[in-house]
This record gives structure tokens, C-alpha cells and sequence, in this order.
């Protein structure tokens, strides 16, 4: 059976948090990062403990590639970005063998599509992989939101333009450094984050004598 979490590679370790077994791999990348294991998991102490204790060392890895991409950035330059990062983890999970080379590919497509329509010629740019070239479609279609009506709108093609040449340069940065999935690991990591942060926060009862 293969694990449920990456889909590629075969599941051997029971996790208790999914109720299911997930490869090696996942479990010491993602473990109370994007799994919400249970204190008593025997993955979580012992010779398996190191897998884990290292979240930090991977967050200033993820800041120091994105931060040089960020600093130019306006906030709704900013949120797109991160709407692709987010939109991206997920479709890793849809898509069986997605490398970073496919996805620096479609993004760089999408990049060319609209610098040229900014130059006022539509012409949509295609991936040089076929494998890439659905993910571009996908891609372009996380842009787009609905209004109170219905109507598809899109964001400002410069502030578009902004966020998916900081992106490009992000999986550039990412593949310079090695492996195959280094950018989508770190939009694993990134995407976690910002749903644990998106979470209600507890209400605090406040009892006054």
C-alpha cells in the first residue's frame, strides 16, 4: 500500500494520528509539523527522535530562500505568493511524482503569459513539459476568485507578475541546492503553518469574583 500522504512511495509505518501506515520519509519530514501525533507515538523518541528535533533548522533553511523574494514584495504581492505556495502543496498531493523541475516550469510559463499580456498580446506561453502543463493550467486558475455575483475576477496583472517572479525564484533558489522536491517540501512546511495559524484560538473563560 502506498502512503497516503506523498502517494509514492509504500506506506510501512502505522502512524496513529491517520490511522494508517505512511512511508518513513513522511513521517520524519512531517511529524508534528503537518501530523498531529500523539505524544506517546514511539517515533517520537528513541533512535527515531532526530528526524524531528531539527523543525528549526528547517524554518531558517525556508526563511533564508524566501526572504531575498519577499523584501520588494507589497502585502497583496505577498498574499499571492503565498496563495500559490498553499495551492501547490495541495496539488502535490493530487499529482503522483511532482518534481520541482515540473513546477518552476509551469510557473515560469505562466510568468511569460503575463508579461506578454501586459505588453498587450494574449498568447498563452506553454510549459516545455508536457508534464507541466496541466499544473500550469492549474496553476492559473488558484488567481482566480468569484465575486458576491459570481463573476470570475483575477488580481492586478503587476501585482501577479511580482508574486510569480518571486515564486520562480524561490524553486530556482531551491533546486540550486539539491534534490528533487526541495521547493514542495518547503510548501509543505509553509502551508502547515499557515493553517496552524488560521485555527480559532481557544476562548479563555474569565470568572471575576
Amino acid at each position: 500500500m502506498s502512503c497516503p500522504l506523498c502517494r509514492e512511495r509504500k506506506g510501512k509505518r502505522l502512524c496513529p494520528a491517520k490511522g494508517t501506515h505512511i512511508c518513513s520519509t513522511c513521517c520524519g519530514a512531517k511529524r508534528l509539523v503537518e501530523i498531529e501525533c500523539p505524544r506517546d507515538c514511539v517515533y517520537l523518541s528513541g533512535t527515531h527522535a532526530g528526524a524531528w528535533q531539527g523543525r528549526e533548522t528547517e524554518r531558517a533553511r525556508d526563511h533564508r530562500r524566501l526572504a531575498p523574494s519577499l523584501q520588494a514584495l507589497t502585502n497583496a504581492q505577498m498574499q499571492l505568493l503565498l496563495v500559490a505556495i498553499v495551492g501547490l502543496d495541495r496539488m502535490r498531493s493530487e499529482r503522483r511524482g511532482l518534481q520541482d523541475l515540473f513546477v518552476v516550469d509551469a510557473v515560469r510559463a505562466l510568468r511569460k503569459t503575463v508579461e506578454t499580456r501586459g505588453h498587450g498580446i494574449l498568447y498563452d506561453h506553454s510549459a516545455e513539459d508536457l508534464r507541466a502543463e496541466g499544473l500550469r493550467h492549474d496553476l492559473a486558475g488558484l488567481f482566480v476568485t468569484h465575486d458576491a455575483e459570481g463573476r470570475p475576477t483575477s488580481p492586478d496583472d503587476g501585482d501577479l507578475l511580482a508574486a510569480l517572479r518571486a515564486l520562480e525564484s524561490v524553486i530556482e533558489t531551491a533546486l540550486r541546492e539539491g534534490g528533487t522536491t526541495e521547493f514542495l517540501e518547503m510548501a509543505g512546511r509553509i502551508a502547515a503553518e499557515l493553517r496552524k495559524d488560521a485555527q480559532p484560538k481557544p476562548q479563555r473563560l474569565i470568572v471575576t469574583p
